[in-house]
């Protein structure tokens, strides 16, 4: 995956974070909306915070900055700072748990629909810069064929 691949994880996970928000509105107790609600917000803050924090330690590491592989144990805190919030929600805010967790496990299939777009990107980009394949891919123009 690339970057535009990380960028497409994170706008799925909006926009399922976004209808499974509305559904939970429409369909379930307020204790179980108010569980996905904080558990998309959660998981999508997560996620543009780390996206963040990768690309700026990727683009020292490729620079070339002293002490770039360091910023590495940036992602510490950050793990820290996310499992905190998660104790802090399921302690002390009035939210059903399970739906919390629906909520915040909204990124795997966010994760799922990105690899399966990318590979689909990566595969058709692969037959268009083949130009010598034919389109049944059977064999190269002027190869001989074994009788």
């Amino acid at each position: 995956m690339d970057a535009s691949a990380v960028r497409t994880v994170e706008r799925l996970n909006y926009l399922f974070g976004g209808v499974l928000v509305i559904a939970a509105a429409l369909a379930a107790t307020r204790a179980q909306a108010l569980g996905v609600t904080i558990g998309v917000a959660l998981v999508c803050l997560n996620f543009a915070v780390l996206r963040g924090l990768v690309y700026k330690w990727t683009a020292a590491v490729k620079a070339g900055q002293p002490g770039a592989g360091n910023r590495m144990f940036l992602l510490l805190p950050k793990m820290l700072g996310v499992m905190a919030a998660v104790i802090v929600v399921i302690l002390f805010l009035p939210v059903d748990a399970i739906a919390f967790l629906i909520g915040y496990s909204i990124f795997f299939p966010s994760i799922i629909v990105a690899g399966v777009i990318d590979a689909l990107r990566s595969g058709r980009a692969a037959d268009d810069a083949d130009p010598t394949t034919p389109p049944d891919g059977t064999s190269t123009p002027g190869a001989k064929t074994p009788r």
